[in-house]
């Protein structure tokens, strides 16, 4: 099959929709798909990366595009632009086109076109972060943010025309059954939906990667996400400079630095400038395998995030018995042994237990790995039921 992908972020990106879109991808290329992937440079496109790659087996285009959704999408050059998307996929020819994500240009440029597209259509859900049920202006009024009404009231309109183009997609594919994508499916009665739940490395389930929750001189904690207002790392930094504990880092692994990032830098400046003990590392254009080290040699894994899915960087650092702290997001909350905090003074305490309580770590840590060892993460498995429900829809569709 000759199967495109277009996906907001790929490789060398080390979030979670770069992750599973990569394994899913290479998988497919491995079994001797041809795959292609039309991607866009990160940093709002000012990202130094090649125009054209190659990356296990996969063939790969990077567009230059700036993202403020809902309030606009725009290409920074020529050859980024939403026709320049059109006719990529007019001239692959795709005999399946994968569009992952929403509220961003690989959806949205894409939708007026979708009835005229005659070749396999699925669109790979990673959750709705801006749908909400019931939007309130109130607040945007008080504090005279015309711009966040403005933009509340567009995705309002989005998310109540949204189901129109979902229905023309062969196949959605939701993280799990109760993420809000799904939910959304079932409000407005759309039955082509399936559930692909995220898979992991085979390495983080080996035995070198296991924790030993020793006692140490040194403890560090973990969060591998993108730095974003939503990932909300400066309530790390907060708590991390609050807590009651000797020598730690605090270890926030990112794709790239971006004006987050030079925020989140001047909160360090402000709230540890008198604590020698404590360090925050950003780590930075970290390849995979540097990163997956990183789960190993950390003691625990946190999470601050405002709103999540069910993100792949839960059941990594589950598979290494990695102790998890977490705001109540996602999945996190029915994952065994998770400390779950409310605020930042909740995930200070929480630092502040693991950090002294080695037994605690083991606790907590080893009911996590119990509880993904459960769940069925392996990749082979999910690659080959993408497989398997492309060549079906394929079929069904040369009917």
């Amino acid at each position: 099959m000759r199967i495109m992908f277009a996906v907001p972020c790929y490789w060398p990106s080390q979030d979670g929709v770069t992750i599973i879109t990569s394994y899913l991808a290479g998988g497919l290329a491995a079994k001797g798909h041809d795959v292609f992937v039309l991607t866009s440079a990160g940093n709002g496109g000012l990202q130094e990366l090649p125009e054209e790659d190659v990356h296990e087996g996969v063939t790969i285009t990077r567009m230059r595009i700036h993202t403020r959704w809902p309030l606009y999408i725009k290409g920074r050059d020529k050859k980024s632009t939403k026709t320049v998307y059109r006719n990529a996929v007019k001239d692959f020819a795709p005999d399946v086109l994968v569009v992952v994500c929403s509220q961003t240009w690989t959806l949205d440029w894409i939708m007026p076109c979708l009835k005229k597209l005659d070749c396999v259509k699925i669109f790979y859900s990673h959750g709705y972060s801006a749908w909400k049920t019931d939007v309130s202006y109130g607040g945007f009024l008080k504090k005279l943010d015309a711009v966040g009404a403005w933009a509340a009231y567009k995705a309002d309109r989005y998310y109540k025309k949204l189901h129109h183009y979902i229905r023309l997609f062969d196949r959605t594919i939701y993280l799990s059954e109760d993420s809000n994508a799904a939910v959304y499916a079932e409000q407005f009665g759309l039955t082509n939906g399936k559930v692909l739940k995220n898979a992991i490395d085979d390495r983080f389930f080996s035995e070198e990667m296991r924790h030993s929750y020793e006692k140490k001189e040194c403890v560090s904690y973990l969060f591998v996400a993108n730095y974003n207002e939503n990932k909300n790392q400066e309530m790390l930094i907060r708590a991390f400079a609050a807590a009651d504990i000797g020598k730690s880092r605090l270890l926030l692994v990112g794709f790239e630095e971006n004006a987050y990032y030079e925020h989140l830098r001047d909160v360090i400046r402000e709230t540890l400038h008198r604590q020698p003990d404590k360090e925050v590392q950003f780590c930075i254009h970290y390849d995979r395998d540097k990163v997956i080290d990183l789960y190993r040699t950390s003691d625990v894994f946190t999470c601050s995030s405002l709103s999540e899915n069910y993100p792949i960087v839960a059941h990594e650092a589950a598979a290494t018995g990695m102790p998890i702290i977490s705001t109540n997001v996602g999945i996190y909350d029915r994952i065994d042994g998770v400390y779950i905090v409310e605020n930042t003074e909740q995930m200070s305490r929480a630092m502040e237990e693991l950090y002294h309580d080695a037994g605690e770590r083991a606790r907590r840590g080893q009911a996590a790995y119990e509880w993904v060892c459960r769940q069925g993460c392996r990749i082979q498995d999910k690659v080959e039921w993408m497989e398997q429900d492309m060549e079906m829809q394929l079929k069904r569709r040369r009917k």
